[in-house]
C-alpha cells in the first residue's frame, strides 16, 4: 500500500513539472541508451554462445586462429590434419563425439539442375558427417548430414542454410531432395538447417552450404594432391562434446601426449623439429562460442567502448543527481511541513527514491528505443561492406534484463544522496521560509559532481582524440599502391569448373577481354591483392648461402599477371616487372619488394640473385629480375613481412605432395584489378559482361572500388573513433548542461548576497568575475583529476593505436581547451544574469 502511494505521488510530481521530467528522462535516455547499444554488441560478439544444444559441453581441441592450411609445427596447435582427427575419434573416450570442419570457406558456383539461370556464388564449408549431431542442430526441413554421408563411396549431398533457402528459393519445399550443380558437379540438397544456425563462427556473410569432408577431394579435383589424406597438412578445426563429469585438464594432457606421439610416428621431424617437440601442445578451450577470430579481434575495442559508454552514463547520472538535489532544495518548505506533521525521514527518503527510480525506468525505456536504432547503426559501421551479419539489433531478454538492471541501479544509487540531503532540513528553518539551510547543503555535493563530470569528460575527449588520430594515421599511411581510379573484384575460376591445364588459355582470354573494355588503362589479376585476402607465407632458401636465419624468416609469396604493378600503382624501383615474355618455357623469374632485397641481400644488388623454397635443391628456382616499392598487403598496424612475386605462367615441379598441391592451388587467381578513367563504379557492369562472355559461370563477387576495399579494412578502428568521438561529445554536452544548471542555481541562491555586494560598491564586472571564478574552480579541479587519468589511459591504449605515442600533449591540450571553452559558454549566461541583478530588487528578495 505504501509503495503504491509513493508511486502515485511520484507520477503526480513528474506530471506537474514536465520541463524537469523531460530533461531528466532525455539525459538518462542518452546515457542508458549508449550502454544498451554497446552491450548489444558485447553480448552478441563476446557473450552469446552459438545457437546449439548445451553449448557449455562443447570444447574446442586447440586454440588460436591459425588459418587455413598449415604444414609445419604450431607450438600451441589450432588446426589439424585428417588422420589425426580420425585417430582422436577412435582413441578419446572422454568425448561423446568429436567433429571436424575445414578452416577455409570455399566459394561454390551453385545452380539448380536443369535451370538456365546464371549460377550464384556462395560460401560453403566441408564438415564431418557428425557435424550437426555434435552441435545438436536440428533440421528446419529434410535431414542433416550423417556419418553415412561422409564416406568416399557416398553420393554427394549437402545441407543448405535457412537464410539461403528463404531468400534465394522462397522457402520452396521442392529444394529438399533436388539436385544442384556445385562447381559443375551434381549434389543433392538433403536438408535445411535450423533458422537460427549460422555456422561454427561469428562472421559476416557466413557459409550457406555444408558438404561432407569426403567430398573435398572431388571438389578440389586434385587427386593425390588433395588436403584430405595428406599427412602433416593441417586444415581442420576440431570440436568435441565432453561427457558429463569429465575433467578438461586431464583430457588436455592426454591430447597433448597423443599429438607428440603422432608427430614422432609420422617421421617428418628433423633435428631442429625434435628439439621443439616438448613445446607442441593442445589446449582444450570452451567452444560454445565457436571459432573466435572475430571475437578476439574485437575484444579490446568493445571493452574500450563499454568503458566509454559507462563514463557517459556516470555523467548523465551526475546530472540526474544535480537535478534531484535542486528539486529537493525547491521543496524544502514542503518537506519541512511534512516533517512537522509527523512524517518520518525514512518515509520521505523512500518517496524521493521512488521518484528517482521511476525517472530512471522511464529513461531506460526511452534509452532502449534509442539503443535499437543505435545498435543497427553500429552493426552497419562494424560490418561495412557485408551483405549479411548474424547479429540482431532487436532487444532480446538479456538486453532487456540489462536495461532494467542498469536503470534500477541508476535510480537507486544516484537518488540516495538527493533523498538524504533533501529530507534532512530543519523543519523550523523551512517553515520560516529560509533558503540557506538545505541550499548550502545541496550546493557542495553538486559542485563535487561537476568536478567528476569535468574529469570524466576530459578523459573521454582525450581518448577520442587518440583513437581518431590513430585512424587518421592509418588512412594517411603510404601503402605502396594507388586506390584512386581502381576497381577490384573477387573471382573463383575453380568454382566455374576450370582445370589446372585450362588456366593458361583462361589467363589470356581474361587479359584480352579486360583490356578491350573502353576506358580501361590497365588490367591484371592475382592470387590476392593489397588489403584483400592476404596472405600465403613461405620459408625460402637462397642459392649458395646456408645461414639458418634465412629459413626461419617468413616471407609472403604472390602470383601475379603481367601489368600487375602498373595496374595497382606500385612503382618498380630497379630492374623490370613481370611481363608477357615470362612464359612457362622461359627462365623462372621473381620480382621482390624492397624489404625482401634489404633483408636478404643487404649491401649488394638483389637483381640477378637466385632463391627458392626452403627445400633441398630448390635454392636456384627463381632469378630476381626486379625490385618494387614495399606494399602493405596486411594491416598497416601489423608487422609487414618481405614479399616476392612470381608469374602465373611459371610453375615449379615439387616431388613433395604438400608443396605440389600448394603450387597447383596458387595457379588459380582470386582477384581482378582494373585501372580506369573516370569513376570506377561505372566499370562494374562492363567487367561482369566481359567475364560472362568468356564463361557465364565466371561470375565476379565483391566488386567494389579499391578505395572502398581499403576503407572496409579499417571498420573496427573507424567504429571506435566515431563512437568514442560521439561519447565524448555527449559527455561534454551533459557536463556543460550540468555546469550551467549548478551555476544558475547557485546564482539564484546567492541573489541576496549579490545584491549586498553590489550595494556595497561591487560593479557588474566584479560579479561576473566572481561567478566565473566559481565555475572555473570546479573545472580546474576536474582538470587536475582528469589529466593524470587521461595520461594513464593513453599508455594503456598505446598497443591498440597506430602512430600515437604514449603521451600526446597536443591531443591532451586540445581536450582541456575544449572543456574550458564549453565551461565558459555554460557559465557566461548565469554570470551575465547575476551581473544584471538590481541591488534594490535583490535586497527585497528575502
Amino acid at each position: 500500500m505504501t509503495f503504491s502511494q509513493d508511486l502515485r505521488y511520484a507520477f503526480r510530481q513528474l506530471r506537474r513539472t514536465p520541463g524537469f521530467t523531460l530533461t531528466a528522462v532525455l539525459t538518462l535516455a542518452l546515457g542508458i541508451g549508449a550502454n544498451i547499444a554497446i552491450f548489444t554488441l558485447v553480448h552478441a560478439v563476446l557473450l552469446k554462445p552459438l545457437p546449439i544444444k548445451n553449448p557449455q559441453q562443447i570444447y574446442r581441441i586447440g586454440d588460436g586462429n591459425l588459418c587455413c592450411e598449415w604444414g609445419g609445427l604450431q607450438d600451441s596447435w589450432s588446426i589439424f590434419d585428417y588422420p589425426f582427427y580420425k585417430h582422436l575419434t577412435e582413441t578419446s573416450p572422454a568425448f561423446e563425439q568429436i567433429t571436424a570442419f575445414s578452416g577455409s570457406r570455399y566459394a561454390m558456383s551453385i545452380r539448380r539442375a536443369g535451370s538456365n539461370a546464371a549460377a550464384q556464388s556462395t560460401k560453403s564449408e566441408f564438415v564431418a558427417g557428425n557435424y550437426f549431431s555434435t552441435f545438436g542442430v536440428q533440421p528446419s526441413a529434410g535431414r542433416m548430414l550423417t556419418a553415412s554421408d561422409d564416406r568416399p563411396e557416398a553420393p554427394a549431398v549437402a545441407v543448405m542454410s535457412y537464410r539461403m533457402w528463404q531468400q534465394t528459393y522462397a522457402s520452396d519445399p521442392s529444394v529438399i531432395g533436388s539436385t544442384f550443380t556445385f562447381n559443375g558437379l551434381p549434389v543433392t540438397v538433403v536438408g535445411i538447417a535450423a533458422p537460427q544456425f549460422f555456422g561454427d563462427r561469428l562472421e559476416s556473410d557466413p557459409a550457406n552450404l555444408w558438404i561432407p569432408l569426403h567430398q573435398e577431394p572431388v571438389f578440389e579435383e586434385r587427386g593425390d594432391l588433395s588436403n584430405f589424406e595428406t599427412p602433416g597438412m593441417s586444415w581442420l578445426y576440431l570440436f568435441g562434446r565432453l561427457k558429463p563429469g569429465t575433467n578438461p585438464a586431464t583430457v588436455q594432457a592426454q591430447l597433448t601426449a597423443q599429438l607428440q606421439q603422432k608427430l614422432i610416428a609420422d617421421g617428418h621431424l628433423d633435428k631442429t623439429d625434435l628439439a621443439k617437440l616438448p613445446n607442441q601442445k593442445i589446449l582444450l578451450t570452451p567452444g560454445g562460442g565457436g571459432i573466435s577470430q572475430f571475437r578476439s579481434r574485437s575484444r579490446d575495442g568493445l571493452y574500450l567502448l563499454s568503458i566509454a559508454s559507462m563514463l557517459v552514463l556516470l555523467i548523465a547520472c551526475a546530472n540526474l543527481a544535480n537535478l534531484l538535489m535542486a528539486r529537493s532544495a525547491a521543496r524544502q518548505q514542503q518537506t519541512a511541513l511534512r516533517l512537522s506533521l509527523g512524517a518520518t525521514r525514512l518515509r520521505l527518503i523512500r518517496a524521493v527514491l521512488t521518484e528517482s527510480v521511476l525517472l530512471s525506468l522511464i529513461g531506460g525505456a526511452a534509452g532502449t528505443l534509442l539503443a535499437y536504432g543505435g545498435a543497427k547503426a553500429l552493426l552497419m559501421m562494424a560490418f561495412r561492406g557485408a551483405t549479411y551479419v548474424p547479429i540482431s539489433a532487436s532487444p532480446s531478454l538479456p538486453i532487456l534484463a540489462f536495461a532494467l538492471l542498469i536503470s534500477l541501479i541508476t535510480g537507486v544509487v544516484f537518488g540516495v544522496a538527493p533523498a538524504w540531503i533533501g529530507t534532512h532540513a530543519d523543519p523550523s528553518e523551512g517553515l520560516r521560509g529560509g533558503t540557506r539551510n538545505i541550499g548550502g547543503k545541496a550546493v557542495r555535493p553538486q559542485k563535487a559532481l561537476i568536478v567528476v563530470q569535468a574529469a570524466l569528460s576530459l578523459v573521454l575527449l582525450a581518448v577520442a582524440g587518440l583513437v581518431t588520430q590513430s585512424l587518421r594515421n592509418l588512412e594517411k599511411v603510404d601503402m605502396g599502391f594507388e586506390t584512386h581510379g581502381r576497381l577490384i573484384a573477387s573471382i573463383d575460376p575453380m568454382g566455374a569448373g576450370y582445370k589446372p591445364e585450362q588456366l593458361p588459355a583462361l589467363y589470356q582470354q581474361v587479359q584480352d577481354r579486360l583490356n578491350a573494355i573502353p576506358g580501361v588503362r590497365s588490367a591484371s589479376f592475382s592470387r590476392f591483392s593489397p588489403q584483400n585476402g592476404c596472405c600465403m607465407t613461405m620459408d625460402i632458401s637462397i642459392g649458395g648461402r646456408s645461414e639458418s636465419w634465412i629459413g626461419d624468416t617468413d616471407v609472403i609469396a604472390l602470383r601475379v599477371s603481367p601489368h600487375y604493378f602498373e595496374t595497382i600503382g606500385t612503382p618498380v624501383l630497379r630492374g623490370r616487372p613481370i611481363t608477357d615474355q615470362d612464359t612457362a618455357t622461359s627462365q623462372h623469374v621473381a620480382v621482390v619488394d624492397d624489404a625482401f632485397a634489404r633483408k636478404f641481400f643487404a649491401g649488394s644488388d638483389a637483381i640477378g640473385k637466385h632463391f627458392g623454397l626452403s627445400l633441398p635443391g630448390h635454392g636456384y628456382d627463381y632469378e630476381i629480375v626486379g625490385v618494387v616499392k614495399n606494399t602493405m598487403y596486411q594491416s598497416p598496424a601489423s608487422t609487414q613481412m618481405p614479399m616476392y612475386f612470381v608469374p602465373f605462367a611459371q610453375m615449379i615441379q615439387y616431388p613433395q605432395t604438400g608443396y605440389a598441391r600448394m603450387e597447383t592451388g596458387t595457379l588459380y587467381f582470386r582477384s581482378i584489378q582494373l585501372s580506369v578513367n573516370g569513376s570506377p563504379e561505372n566499370y562494374e557492369s562492363p567487367l561482369r559482361q566481359a567475364l560472362a562472355s568468356i564463361n557465364p559461370d565466371l561470375a565476379p563477387t565483391n566488386v567494389m572500388t579499391y578505395s572502398e576495399q581499403v576503407a572496409v579494412q579499417f571498420n573496427q578502428q573507424r567504429l571506435m573513433a566515431r563512437l568514442t568521438g560521439l561519447f565524448s561529445l555527449l559527455a561534454l554536452l551533459l557536463a556543460s548542461v550540468g555546469l550551467y544548471g549548478v551555476t544558475a542555481y547557485n546564482v539564484t541562491r546567492r541573489t541576496n548576497e549579490i545584491g549586498v555586494r553590489m550595494a556595497l560598491g561591487a560593479n557588474r564586472g566584479n560579479v561576473l568575475g566572481m561567478i566565473l571564478r566559481g565555475t572555473f574552480s570546479q573545472i580546474a579541479l576536474g582538470l587536475g583529476i582528469g589529466i593524470p587519468v587521461a595520461i594513464l589511459c593513453s599508455r594503456y591504449l598505446a598497443h591498440q593505436l597506430y602512430g600515437v605515442g604514449l603521451f600526446d600533449p597536443l591531443i591532451l591540450g586540445g581536450a582541456a581547451a575544449t572543456l574550458c571553452v564549453c565551461a565558459l559558454a555554460a557559465g557566461l549566461l548565469p554570470a551575465h544574469r547575476a551581473a544584471s541583478i538590481e541591488p534594490s530588487e535583490a535586497l527585497r528578495a528575502e
